[in-house]
């Protein structure tokens, strides 16, 4: 059985570099691509949700500060929608669905041209709950997940971008 799982496992490493797969933070471009995050300035966003997002991004652009000679801007825009679900028959809803889409654009500072683009769609739920203030504290759980899962994706897209700058649509 052991020998099995040793044959399966070396096996499936196999495979995985044949088909050409290889993680997006491994190797030496790694290093070319996280230094060009420091030159990403991004811009405002607007509503309270825009800038948790911008903070967000932040933390995952700019551990350590941005560079000073910005070579690219990143534009991006935020909208929620709600939703009530499991509806009592007293008409009043026990759980709550929040749609988050985003999009963003990335180009260049100088010359405006656009680089790549993306979307995001996030849906995050919470429970309604007869407590005002635990209701409250459920939505806003909810809307830092969906912050920290969509400034997640645009980092992920902005990535694959400078790892594979040419096999992106643009």
């Amino acid at each position: 059985m052991l020998s099995f799982k040793l044959t399966a496992s070396i096996f499936i490493c196999f495979l995985l570099t044949g088909c050409g797969f290889s993680p997006v933070y491994v190797g030496n471009k790694s290093n070319i691509f996280n230094s060009e995050f420091r030159y990403i300035k991004i811009n405002l966003i607007q509503d309270r949700v825009g800038q948790q997002l911008r903070n967000e991004l932040i933390k995952r652009l700019h551990p350590y500060g941005r560079a000073t000679p910005v070579k690219y801007n990143l534009n991006a825009t935020i909208s929620v929608s709600k939703q009530g679900l499991a509806i009592q028959k007293s008409a009043l809803a026990t759980r709550a669905n929040i749609v988050y889409e985003s999009t963003f654009t990335l180009e260049e500072n100088i010359s405006k041209t656009l680089l790549t683009s993306g979307r995001s769609r996030i849906i995050t739920s919470y429970n309604i709950l007869d407590r005002v203030y635990a209701t409250k504290v459920a939505e806003k759980n909810a809307q830092t997940r969906a912050i920290i899962e969509i400034s997640q994706d645009i980092t992920n897209k902005i990535s694959v971008f400078f790892k594979y700058p040419k096999k992106v649509k643009k």
